[in-house]
């Protein structure tokens, strides 16, 4: 029997699922995710549609963006955090959480004004593939919030082990492959920022070129609009 990338991955997040809902409010409001809805935002209305948040944890940056009066819908392929996630739905957020794989979701073509997926891509088999199933569920014109995992994060030692000709569940790549598979599948890249560790300041990222700043990066994020 071959390696079931699936299974392995979804077990992999449910053992991380502790300690990522332990980690999750710090992420969001003063770590390394806290410019990403005040970026998102600013290109999506709430009246335009709802948003899916694919890989959302727990689901706290889902409830954020829910809190801001969008109607969004949280998706990932862990149960446990989806378990997590759904005590956060309640009546007064247009907010709901189903467990699934993002490749085979129940939406229709174009159903979501704008996606978040933050760490999500290099988790799959298939970033390739993953960002053509993105551009399916997205509008023509609809805004794709994708965050990738930067030089610098610690997070990459989970695909380590293929330098053993071991299997894992971590497509690690550099940010201009990102940008690359991003522009040649579809999508403009309008923005995009970087994260960085302590020890990088404001003062020296605005004096590097953007390779050098991606080089730098815990976390980079990119922006990008679906083309048609």
């Amino acid at each position: 029997m071959g390696f079931d990338w699936h299974s392995a991955c979804r077990d992999q997040w449910n053992k991380m699922s502790e300690n990522w809902q332990a980690n999750s409010t710090e992420m969001w409001e003063e770590g390394s995710r806290k410019d990403v809805i005040p970026v998102f935002t600013r290109y999506l209305t709430p009246e335009e549609g709802p948003i899916l948040d694919t890989g959302c944890g727990d689901g706290y940056g889902s409830a954020l963006l829910a809190g801001l009066g969008y109607e969004v819908v949280g998706v990932d392929l862990a149960e446990r955090m989806i378990e997590k996630a759904k005590e956060r739905e309640n009546t007064k957020l247009h907010l709901s959480f189903l467990q699934g794989d993002i490749m085979n979701l129940p939406f229709a073509e174009h159903s979501f004004q704008g996606i978040m997926a933050i760490n999500v891509v290099e988790w799959t088999a298939s970033p390739h593939k993953t960002i053509l199933k993105l551009k399916k569920y997205i509008k023509p014109g609809g805004i794709l919030a994708l965050g990738i995992l930067g030089p610098t994060a610690a997070p990459r030692q989970h695909s380590y082990n293929r330098l053993y000709d071991k299997e894992v569940v971590c497509n690690t790549m550099m940010p201009w492959e990102c940008g690359r598979l991003l522009t040649e599948n579809g999508f403009e890249i309008i923005h995009q920022q970087g994260v960085y560790k302590r020890g990088v300041t404001d003062d020296m990222i605005g004096r590097l070129s953007l390779e050098l700043c991606q080089s730098l990066s815990f976390l980079w994020m990119f922006y990008a609009k679906s083309m048609q």
